[in-house]
């Protein structure tokens, strides 16, 4: 009869984001795509989109602009595909008190991975576009991408749950994060709604770009909306 006493209970392991990955696959495919076909109409050094210290533009080697974002946009999926994985092996290492569902954990890696394997594509684009000379609407498809970008993210906020908190927070602190979760993304989308329409509505590039600051305040007040709920009903 085989002896099963004092054996470890089998741990779960997190699932890789395959649906993620096959995203940002298909994404970086595209961008290598969209290099091969502009490469032709490229010059040989190109702006990089900064700009020197004299007001000179910043030029780079045209192989720079073609390989970069989808280079970044591998490695940020990488990244984001191995640390579910690296953080249940500092876990284990040092015994910390974390527990999220990893299924939780996957479905919010596949969809952050999507998601900004996506955005990069539109950066990728119009980095290319403005380099062979096309006439794009650069800020407003960049304010527009930025607030879906923000929507997305916001929807992945609240699937992640934690039942204790890391590296020692209070289960207080825990607690208030679970019932925040929600105002938080929806003030996140507020964010997002409003910069899809200042970019639709404003071609001012420093009105577009400052709505990204309204992240800060809107995610306090969701942080705030629990407690003050509380002092309402009390």
């Amino acid at each position: 009869m085989e002896n099963t006493i004092d054996r470890p209970a089998p741990v779960e392991e997190p699932r890789p984001p395959v649906i993620g990955l096959v995203v940002a696959g298909l994404a970086i495919a595209g961008m290598a795509a969209v290099s091969w076909i502009a490469w032709p109409h490229l010059a040989e050094t190109v702006h990089g989109g900064r700009y020197d210290l004299d007001g000179s533009p910043n030029m780079v080697p045209r192989w720079l602009l073609a390989a970069a974002v989808p280079t970044i946009a591998g490695l940020i999926s990488a990244l984001l595909a191995t640390a579910p994985f690296l953080e249940v092996r500092i876990n284990r290492a040092f015994d910390l008190p974390v527990r999220r569902p990893l299924r939780d954990v996957t479905r919010a890696m596949n969809a952050t991975i999507a998601l900004i394997a996506l955005f990069m594509v539109v950066v990728h684009i119009l980095a290319v576009a403005n380099a062979v000379g096309l006439a794009v609407p650069t800020t407003q498809v960049v304010g527009v991408s930025v607030g879906v970008f923000l929507i997305g993210i916001a929807l992945v906020v609240p699937v992640v749950r934690s039942d204790s908190g890391p590296f020692g927070l209070s289960a207080d602190l825990v607690r208030l994060w679970h019932r925040a979760r929600w105002p938080v993304a929806v003030a996140v989308i507020a964010v997002g709604v409003v910069q899809i329409a200042v970019a639709l509505l404003v071609s001012d590039v420093v009105v577009v770009s400052s709505v990204a600051l309204l992240l800060i305040p809107a995610m306090a007040c969701g942080l705030a909306a629990p407690l003050l709920w509380d002092r309402l009903r009390g």
